[in-house]
């Protein structure tokens, strides 16, 4: 079983007066992470992974209810198992019986047991249509992901989780644990388990020119084409999904940094894009969080602009990409 254990660093003096590091032992906190985890994850879905947009929670599902559902930056609909305690065989099982379910629903019985509660996720109307738009982009098959998320990971899970993978049924796990220091604050420390990388599904269309002609039919063409030119100028992995486009680290491309995905709307369209500041801070040691967020701003559920909206947006993006990532100097001969 794995189990974490968290030393805070404390400074010290030497007897000559001269500082010293210490590790001190942090012991684990007793709250119940059993009362709080979901509300956490509802309040701040980047809890348990990026790119997520949540549209359901307690979903009925046959003779079950699936804890929290969300869409992912793949277009992929996500069964999201929550346990209070530890994850293993059990919680596997019943998400997968979850994802399962969730297969055999049509898309009009789909949409019917979501859009009720869409409010408490964000703009209902933004979300019911990205729904509607996934579901009318689906083809022969549904696709699903599943994220478990638990207190301690047991043992051979990650094992059943990479078999699971060879066969196209991509799971996650995120593992919480609590520690309180002895000044009183307390740290909730996360562990993931990324789902394996797999190859794509034969048959699907994953090129750059598939998701530019959805861009052609929403009228926003040259926006998507900046969005992938100047991605491409910083050096970054252009990753082309079922519906939109993704741009990662190039040293490590199952970690996503932002993506854009075309959509028709009545009123026009545009692109729904998504930045993480985070993202780029975490795969690049010389960007800094807080000034990385200041310089890209925030993104709400879906991301939808359009117009000159979108344009601005933009052009935020590559002036944060230009400082960041410069274009090597030509010195010509």
């Amino acid at each position: 079983m794995r189990k974490l254990a968290v030393w805070r660093i404390d400074t010290r003096r030497n007897e000559d007066a001269s500082p010293r590091l210490e590790p001190q032992k942090v012991a684990r906190s007793r709250i119940g992470l059993e009362r709080h985890l979901e509300d956490w994850i509802v309040d701040d879905v980047t809890l348990i992974s990026e790119g997520l947009t949540l549209v359901g929670r307690q979903v009925s599902i046959d003779d079950g209810r699936l804890d929290l559902l969300a869409i992912d930056s793949q277009d992929r609909w996500v069964v999201i198992e929550v346990k209070p305690g530890m994850i293993g065989a059990g919680a596997l099982g019943q998400a997968l019986y979850y994802a399962a379910s969730l297969a055999c629903l049509d898309a009009d019985e789909l949409h019917g047991k979501l859009e009720a509660d869409l409010k408490e996720f964000g703009d209902a109307e933004t979300l019911s249509a990205r729904i509607r738009e996934l579901l009318a982009d689906e083809g022969e098959e549904r696709e699903i992901a599943v994220l478990l998320v638990g207190a301690g990971i047991h043992p051979g899970l990650e094992r059943v989780s990479e078999f699971l993978g060879r066969f196209g049924v991509p799971i996650e796990v995120v593992s919480f644990e609590v520690f309180e220091l002895d000044d009183g604050p307390q740290l909730l420390i996360r562990e993931a388990v990324d789902e394996p990388a797999r190859p794509s599904r034969p048959g699907r269309r994953l090129t750059v020119d598939a998701i530019r002609a959805r861009a052609d039919d929403a009228g926003v063409r040259e926006q998507l084409d900046h969005f992938i030119d100047m991605s491409k100028q910083a050096g970054l992995a252009v990753q082309p999904q079922r519906s939109s486009v993704r741009i990662a680290p190039p040293s490590d491309r199952r970690r996503f940094l932002m993506y854009a995905s075309p959509r028709a709307r009545p009123s026009g369209g545009g692109l729904s894009i998504w930045v993480g500041p985070k993202r780029f801070a975490e795969s690049f040691p010389d960007i800094d969080e807080e000034e990385a967020t200041a310089a890209l701003g925030t993104y709400g559920e879906g991301g939808f602009v359009s117009g000159e909206g979108l344009d601005k947006r933009l052009e935020q993006i590559e002036r944060f990409l230009k400082e960041h990532f410069p274009p090597p100097e030509d010195h010509g001969d």
